[in-house]
């Protein structure tokens, strides 16, 4: 039987179980985790206030680094600028004047250039031509009997010096060629109207041309009045430019004209300007004649372009005038500010990269010129350092 009184002596660390050999580790942790947490209670410093702040709001950043230039007085080429149509300088309309004739021939084509004279359109002939041999004939017998009278009032005369015509017989011989002079007045009248009916058959080019329209065809019976051919006069063709009132100021006859057609570049001159405004466009007409193998062709539509001399005005370079809602806007700078202030503004002339301003700006002001197309009213800008 052991002895209760023995002493009881602890167990050396090597025997003792693994929960109690962890402790010193988790001292370790706890003492970490208390030193996270007073980091992480402290207070942060409050956040410094933008240097920039106004009224306890930050203000924007700049929107756009632009760059700018001033508003300067240019002496530009005033340039009145025209559109309208290609017409003929005079349209000659070929009727007919005989009735009832069937076309016989047209030996002429659309576009063909034609000479004064030149036969156009053949008709049938044939009542014409006999028409006019009958007054021929006629004219032919009235001559003839006029004759015959004249003879027999030349023998009366010679008889009346003797005293062996009766002076009754002197007077009627001479009635007689009076008559017969009338009837061949009116033989001549006939034999003329017969050949100008006969004439009438041929349709001939009253001027030199160019054939615009062909209205017939062989076998077409023709009217008087009808038309049947239509013929450019010449060949000569114009632009009818249309004008805006206040510009037919500076245009006058024989100035030069640019017409642009596509690519194509033409150089005219005025031929007239018309005396006539029209009230409902404001628009005058200048009639530009355009030189011989322009390539144009009379319907198409074409921009002419009026050199009226230099004139002192203000621009700016066309980069600086951008379109806001179909209006021509630039952006200005005002001096000492850092916000743009939109402009509308009404444009000119333009020429060689510059715009001419004529509303909306005043000289020295600094527009925008790079960047405008991104701004807006009110936007702040930061200016770009001269290159």
């Amino acid at each position: 039987m052991p002895d209760q009184h023995a002493e009881i002596r602890p167990a050396p660390p090597e025997l003792l179980p693994p929960r109690r050999r962890r402790w010193p580790w988790a001292l370790a942790a706890a003492l970490v985790l208390a030193g996270t947490g007073v980091v992480l209670l402290r207070p942060l410093p409050p956040l410094a206030p933008s240097p920039s702040a106004e009224n306890g709001i930050a203000a924007p950043p700049p929107a756009l680094t632009v760059a700018l230039v001033p508003v300067r007085p240019r002496d530009l080429s005033r340039v009145i600028i025209g559109d309208g149509s290609v017409v003929a300088w005079q349209e000659l309309v070929i009727g007919a004047e005989a009735a009832g004739l069937r076309v016989a021939a047209v030996p002429v084509e659309e576009g063909d250039r034609v000479r004064q004279g030149q036969l156009l359109v053949a008709l049938e002939d044939k009542l014409p031509a006999a028409q006019s041999a009958q007054a021929d004939a006629a004219l032919a017998e009235a001559e003839a009997a006029l004759d015959i009278a004249r003879l027999d009032l030349r023998r009366s005369v010679e008889l009346s010096r003797s005293g062996n015509v009766a002076r009754e017989v002197l007077e009627q011989r001479q009635s007689l060629v009076r008559q017969g002079e009338a009837r061949l007045l009116a033989a001549r009248a006939r034999q003329g109207e017969a050949a100008a009916r006969l004439a009438q058959t041929r349709i001939l080019a009253p001027h030199d041309g160019i054939v615009s329209r062909r209205s017939v065809l062989p076998g077409a019976v023709v009217q008087p009045g009808q038309e049947l051919v239509r013929l450019i006069r010449d060949g000569r063709l114009e632009l009818d430019a249309r004008v805006p009132e206040l510009d037919l100021a500076f245009l006058a006859p024989g100035q030069a004209v640019r017409v642009l057609h596509g690519e194509q570049s033409i150089m005219a001159q005025i031929r007239a300007l018309s005396p006539v405004v029209s009230g409902d466009t404001r628009l005058g007409i200048a009639h530009v004649a355009l030189p011989d193998q322009s390539g144009l062709r009379p319907g198409m539509f074409a921009r002419a372009e009026f050199q009226s001399g230099r004139e002192p005005v203000l621009s700016v370079p066309q980069e600086a005038v951008v379109y806001r809602n179909g209006e021509a806007t630039a952006f200005v700078l005002p001096d000492g500010a850092d916000a743009v202030e939109q402009r509308i503004v009404a444009t000119g002339t333009r020429r060689d990269g510059v715009v001419a301003v004529t509303r909306g700006l005043a000289e020295g002001e600094r527009v925008v010129v790079a960047g405008a197309g991104f701004l807006a009213d009110g936007d702040r800008v930061r200016v770009a350092p001269p290159r």
